[in-house]
């Protein structure tokens, strides 16, 4: 079952990649307290989707849920989206100006399985529980709305 399961997966990542969907419309985090400061502005949280090279089910949450969000405009006014490259030595500024690895900001987070999620206030605080893995993919996006706006809620209870 599991191999089916990998086997579907693939063709649908392959299928998606002919038809053009492409890894680098999902913004790789680079200033974290740049974003940090416009999430205070909006009053937004901030989405960090962990992701790894090596990880099958993080490009299928890339492609299938999480660039069209991004790319739609939809989400424009509810959050800002970043991936961390778990397995990266790529700089970031993370949220309190300090340069540090991607690898090294997954580790301080936390973070040993991907696909992962996290909401965090403009000063990297986490609001909610994290989404981990790719489970049930026929509700994920239903998951996903639902702890956007969770962490919308979250932030503006704190910061009214």
């Amino acid at each position: 079952m599991k191999r089916l399961m990998l086997m579907a997966g693939a063709l649908l990542t392959a299928v998606l990649l002919a038809q053009g969907v492409s890894a680098a419309s999902l913004p790789v985090a680079a200033d974290l307290q740049g974003d940090g400061h416009l999430a205070q502005k909006g009053r937004l949280p901030v989405l960090v989707f962990f992701s790894a090279k090596s990880c099958h089910y993080c490009e299928i949450m890339r492609s299938l849920y999480l660039e069209p969000m991004y790319t739609s405009g939809d989400y424009a006014g509810k959050v800002i989206i970043r991936e961390v490259q778990v397995e990266s030595g790529l700089a970031l500024r993370d949220f309190g100006g300090k340069q540090v690895s991607h690898a090294d900001f997954a580790h301080r987070y936390s973070v040993s399985l991907t696909p992962q999620i996290m909401f965090m206030d403009p000063a990297g605080k986490q609001l909610v529980p994290a989404l981990v893995g790719l489970s049930t993919p026929d509700f994920f996006s239903g998951y996903l709305d639902e702890s956007i706006d969770a962490a919308l809620a979250s932030l503006r209870a704190i910061h009214p």
